[in-house]
C-alpha cells in the first residue's frame, strides 16, 4: 500500500502556526492537542486519512522498516481487527488493578496499544460512535492523567464489538525499541503517564509518588475496560 499522508500530533499550539496544518497537496499535517479530544484526537484526524488503511505509533517508539512492512502483511491477511506489537488481556475483574494485566500477550488478543498498531480507518469513526457510553461516568468522572487516556483500550473493545468479535492480534516478537531517555525533556518518567522508578533510591519519597501514579493509572485502565466492555455488550 502507498504511502498517502502522514498526520503528526504535537501535545501544545504553537502561537505562530495554524491548527491543522494541513491542506489536501500536503504529505505532513501537524495538529496540536484540545481539551475537548486528549488523547483520542489521533482517532478524530484518523477519520480523514486518505488510505483505508492507517498505522499509529508513538514518538517513543524506535523500529525498523522491516518491522513495519511484517506488521501491514499480517493485517492484510485479516483487516477487520487491530494488529500491533504490544497486546493485553484482561484478567480477573475482582482482581488487582480492576481486572487490567500489564503481561505481554502474543496472538489473538483484547486489546493492543497504540504504541504501534495498523487498523480500518472507518473503525475511527466508531470510537466517536461509542465513545458516549463511556464519556460521563468513566472518562470524565473517574479519568485519571490526561484526558482519554485509556482510548487504546476503548478503540480495542470498539473493534471487537463492531466486527462481532474478539480478533485483535498481538505480534509481540515484532523489533520495537523504547527511544533513548536522553531524547526526553524530563527524567526519571516524572511525566510519563504510567510513572517510572528508574533514577529514583528505593522508597524514597519520589519513588512512592511514582509507584502510587502508577497503581492509579493501572487501576483507572481496568475500571475503565469493565465498563466499556459491559456497556458494549448491552448496546447490541
Amino acid at each position: 500500500m502507498q504511502l498517502k499522508k502522514i498526520l503528526i500530533w504535537v501535545r501544545i499550539s504553537i502561537k505562530y502556526v495554524q491548527d491543522p496544518i494541513c491542506d489536501n497537496m500536503s504529505l505532513i499535517c501537524f495538529f496540536c492537542t484540545d481539551n475537548k479530544t486528549g488523547l483520542a484526537l489521533r482517532f478524530f484526524h484518523c477519520q480523514a486519512a486518505k488510505n483505508e488503511w492507517v498505522i499509529h505509533v508513538d514518538d517513543d517508539m524506535e523500529f525498523d522498516k522491516e518491522t513495519l512492512t511484517e506488521m501491514i502483511q499480517e493485517f492484510g491477511h485479516d483487516s477487520k481487527r487491530i494488529v500491533g506489537k504490544f497486546g493485553r488481556d484482561r484478567g480477573r475483574p475482582n482482581g488487582l488493578f480492576a481486572g487490567y494485566s500489564t503481561r505481554k500477550t502474543t496472538g489473538v488478543t483484547d486489546v493492543v496499544l497504540t504504541k504501534l498498531m495498523i487498523l480500518e480507518r472507518d473503525l475511527c469513526g466508531h470510537f466517536f460512535e461509542y465513545a458516549p457510553l463511556v464519556w460521563e461516568d468513566t472518562v470524565m468522572a473517574q479519568g485519571i492523567g490526561p484526558l482519554w487516556n485509556g482510548e487504546d483500550i476503548f478503540m480495542s473493545l470498539v473493534a471487537n464489538h463492531v466486527y462481532g468479535a474478539k480478533r485483535n492480534y498481538a505480534m509481540s516478537w515484532l523489533d520495537v525499541r523504547d527511544a533513548p531517555d536522553s531524547l526526553k525533556d524530563y527524567r526519571n518518567g516524572e511525566k510519563d503517564i504510567s510513572g517510572g522508578f528508574e533514577g529514583y533510591r528505593f522508597w524514597s519519597w519520589p519513588w512512592w509518588q511514582s509507584l502510587l501514579r502508577r497503581n492509579r493509572h493501572y487501576q483507572y485502565r481496568g475500571i475503565l475496560w469493565g465498563v466499556a466492555e459491559a456497556k458494549l455488550e448491552n448496546s447490541r
